[in-house]
């Protein structure tokens, strides 16, 4: 695949001693979801472009590659360990809104990874349900608005059970910035009820609090034409599968295709030629999932963390944006 589009410029170094104080020593993405601005709310976990550009800055601009020579440096295995990427998962508006125009001013391209479902009109609810998250002032009002609602459910029993058993510091340890809290909602979501039950139980939740589904969905997610805009401007926009299952890595084989198989179709619509490069959804993935992606051609992807050295060319390494800004925190401590 010829790529479009490279670096405009180059920055003086800024922060490139900031890489060797926070130990990276291998070429990895910097990984990023939610922004906000005037148009897009304050949730867990959102960055404004101001925090963003500061990355840029901490990082040293020097140390970014725009995402075709990070993809070709990474086949060709010329990857040195100051070498760092800008991805971007979900496909989320708040990203072409807030991220994209701050990347136009240092000349920066990055890798986009989307599911697609959403540009059918289907409403995932992930995202859905991390928008009605961050409608409450405080992170652990919601908590204990879910586990008051699950627990006069039919679930209740079963995820009393299981939270009496429950480590939090030993789940979830590839991420950090985690709450006890967070982790004891995330064991629940995935590990206790499943998607199902998840899902009827938070429906139920937003229907109690007269949360609006169809007016919050409209401006949560990237159209056809963005993520051409994106390609055409030489971004690299690729696979993350078609709806986005937190637990990817468990399904069948032929399940994992046809959520990858149904991503890979529909990008190739939109971008007019076959995506190359993909990032695991939710870090969830297994030998399955390799042969899933190679029978496609696949050829790069990313996994959500800095935790192990990379054995497949499907698991080059990111660590998340929160990782960043605690170390940006302490450096100016």
């Amino acid at each position: 695949m010829a790529h479009r589009g490279g670096c405009a410029f180059l920055f003086l170094v800024v922060g490139s001693g900031n890489l060797a104080r926070m130990g990276f020593e291998v070429a990895h993405g910097l990984m990023f979801h939610h922004f906000h601005s005037d148009v897009h709310p304050v949730g867990q976990g959102s960055i404004s472009g101001d925090e963003f550009r500061s990355m840029i800055e901490f990082y040293g601009r020097d140390n970014f590659l725009c995402a075709s020579e990070w993809f070709d440096r990474a086949l060709a295995g010329t990857l040195a360990p100051n070498h760092v990427c800008l991805t971007f998962d979900d496909n989320l508006q708040c990203q072409y809104d807030v991220a994209l125009p701050v990347m136009r001013e240092f000349g920066l391209t990055g890798f986009w990874f989307v599911y697609t479902s959403v540009l059918h009109g289907v409403q995932e609810p992930l995202e859905i349900f991390r928008t009605f998250r961050s409608t409450y002032k405080a992170i652990d009002e919601f908590y204990n608005d879910f586990f008051e609602s699950v627990s006069v459910g039919e679930f209740g029993d079963l995820v009393q059970e299981k939270l009496d058993g429950f480590d939090p510091g030993a789940y979830l340890v590839d991420f950090p910035f985690y709450s006890d809290s967070d982790r004891r909602f995330r064991f629940v979501r995935d590990e206790v009820l499943g998607k199902e039950a998840y899902d009827a139980a938070m429906y139920a939740l937003m229907e109690s609090k007269g949360f609006d589904v169809d007016s919050v969905a409209q401006g949560l997610w990237m159209d056809r034409d963005q993520l051409k805009e994106l390609h055409d401007e030489g971004h690299i926009v690729g696979l993350h599968s078609y709806t986005h299952p937190t637990r990817l890595g468990e399904l069948s084989r032929n399940d994992q295709m046809g959520e990858y198989q149904a991503n890979f179709d529909d990008l190739v619509t939109v971008l007019g030629e076959k995506p190359v490069a993909m990032s695991h959804p939710c870090n969830s993935y297994n030998a399955d999932t390799f042969g899933v992606l190679r029978d496609l051609g696949i050829q790069l992807g990313f996994r959500a963390n800095m935790a192990k050295s990379r054995e497949h060319e499907f698991e080059f390494p990111r660590i998340d944006h929160a990782i960043v800004l605690e170390q940006m925190k302490v450096g100016r401590e």
